[in-house]
């Protein structure tokens, strides 16, 4: 097992600074981002031209099928099931990340969406961070993202 883990470094190597930037959002572990960068590839920008794109690809936007005022569906869409599963995956390890943003989401709607509905959110928005980290090079900062949750609410009455 050991050997099998040196030859995948040895392979990843050429991706090392999109992993580390994968690693750096709550839930992926190096072996997760290894998975998500042979998806996407460590330029998903190339192949995707929004990330709008790419979850619908990965099959995680919500269906929209009405007709007449009807519903007819809102299941998810296909998508690839391997990297739905992974992202699946990766969304509840982020959810038991004490403090972090898609913990404070997930606990805030689960309630209301279900479980497995607030899951596939979450995995959505870590597949929007994914594309938007590795499109602008940048690492995830858990700071920035926390200013939205903490932030007092605002007082939109008329006094």
């Amino acid at each position: 097992m050991e050997e099998l883990l040196l030859i995948m470094q040895e392979v990843a190597q050429p991706y090392q600074t999109a992993i580390e930037q994968l690693d750096s959002i709550p839930g992926i572990d190096t072996l997760s981002a290894l998975t998500v960068i042979s998806k996407i590839s460590a330029t998903p920008q190339n192949h995707f031209s929004s990330s709008a794109k790419l979850c619908s690809w990965a099959g995680l936007s919500p269906r929209n099928d009405e007709s007449a005022g009807k519903v007819k569906s809102r299941k998810i869409l296909h998508g690839n099931p391997c990297i739905k599963s992974i992202l699946c995956q990766v969304a509840w390890a982020s959810v038991r990340v004490r403090k972090s943003s898609f913990a404070m989401w997930f606990w805030s709607h689960q309630g209301k969406l279900g479980r497995k509905k607030a899951i596939i959110a979450v995995a959505r928005k870590i597949l929007t961070l994914t594309y938007k980290l590795l499109k602008s090079g940048e690492f995830y900062d858990s700071t920035i993202a926390l200013k939205a949750y903490s932030s007092p609410p605002l007082n939109n009455s008329l006094v």
